[in-house]
């Protein structure tokens, strides 16, 4: 990685006529080039990464891509449309570590998720450090009972009125979920 010449040549080899297994190499070393310098790299350059990450990320497989989203969940300017793409995987094992801690997703990317996605994308969203009503509300409409259980046990969710009556509703008759409510 000390020669970034040789690195963006093989590079574009792997993007245009390597294997899969080519691929992951390279899309290793790129990972260990970011969570590296990650505090240092400007968003032009994040942007650049990103457009590698998406191209090295395309048909690979699964345990590549859940080792990808657990390396970069936790980074705070991780590449935002990897971590996108990473967080709407079918993969709970890919999506569940950005779902979880990733600060690139915003709340109308989180609500998308929970509109649209698995009991299991749902419950790695409630989570969440921090979570928005407008989250909430998707989460205690549409999750499980262990999404609403999750969602309220946590302490940096907010609650609109409505999701809260509706949290409130679901917990009747379930005592557990009637605690944590309370």
């Amino acid at each position: 990685m000390s020669n970034p010449g040789a690195l963006i040549k093989e590079l574009e080899q792997a993007l245009s006529e390597g294997s899969a297994e080519r691929r992951v190499k390279m899309l290793n070393r790129i990972t260990d080039l970011f969570v590296i310098g990650s505090g240092q790299f400007s968003e032009d350059h994040i942007a650049l990464l990103d457009g590698v990450f998406g191209h090295l990320i395309a048909d690979i497989e699964l345990t590549a891509r859940a080792a990808l989203a657990a390396r970069l969940a936790g980074i705070d300017n991780a590449p935002p449309t990897l971590m996108r793409t990473l967080a709407f995987d079918e993969a709970i094992d890919v999506a569940g570590p950005v779902l979880k801690q990733s600060e690139r997703l915003d709340n109308v990317t989180l609500v998308e998720n929970a509109n649209t996605k698995s009991q299991q994308h749902l419950l790695a969203i409630s989570q969440r450090r921090i979570l928005a009503e407008t989250v909430t509300d998707v989460l205690v409409e549409r999750g499980n009972r262990d999404v609403a259980l999750s969602t309220a046990r946590n302490a940096g969710a907010k609650f609109s009125e409505t999701g809260y009556v509706r949290l409130v509703r679901r917990s009747e008759g379930d005592d557990e979920l009637a605690h944590s409510v309370g």
